[in-house]
């Protein structure tokens, strides 16, 4: 492997690695002040698995997602692992991954349609099934769930899109 490519590496491993501990944080922080109950809570945790998938791919981002979850979940008042919401935040990484391959123009669109994308199928989708089916949830929760994600995604779009524009240099 040349020198050129090992830093590369090195780069890619270290910022996912970040991201995921932001991620971890966020997860914390949102799982023990802004719960309302074990089916609803409201959290930006997505935003950094979302900005890995963009930035470095479908798997690296789900890699980002799984080690945030699971961080998040073994550090908070809750420490169990759940593994389908854990297949949910990984969805969040792929989905979010496989979205440039589909809009290849940086900019509003792309980081929109990956964390709406990525909040429908791995927020709403998945990770309200593992609530029904671990917790008990009601059907009619996934639209609270849904609410709660159309107010985190507006959000994590204007965060997204601001961080490749001033801090990493991508998009204006």
């Amino acid at each position: 492997m040349s020198k050129n490519k090992k830093k590369t590496a090195v780069k890619v491993i270290t910022t996912a690695a970040m991201l995921a501990a932001v991620s971890a944080v966020i997860g914390i922080v949102c799982k023990n002040l802004f719960t309302f109950n074990v089916y609803y809570r409201f959290t930006l945790e997505n935003a950094p698995i979302v900005l890995s998938g963009l930035l470095f791919g479908p798997w690296i981002g789900a890699a980002v997602g799984v080690c945030a979850d699971a961080v998040s979940c073994l550090m908070s008042t809750n420490p169990a692992l759940n593994p389908i919401i854990s297949l949910g935040a990984a969805s969040v990484g792929i989905v979010s991954g496989l979205t440039p391959l589909i809009i290849r123009k940086k900019g509003t669109l792309q980081t929109a349609a990956a964390v709406v994308l990525a909040h429908l199928i791995g927020q709403v989708g998945i990770k309200s099934v593992a609530k029904m089916v671990y917790f008990g949830m009601p059907f009619y929760g996934v639209f609270v769930g849904l609410a709660f994600s159309a107010l985190a995604a507006v959000l994590e779009v204007l965060i997204i899109k601001w961080l490749r524009a001033n801090v990493i240099g991508e998009v204006k």
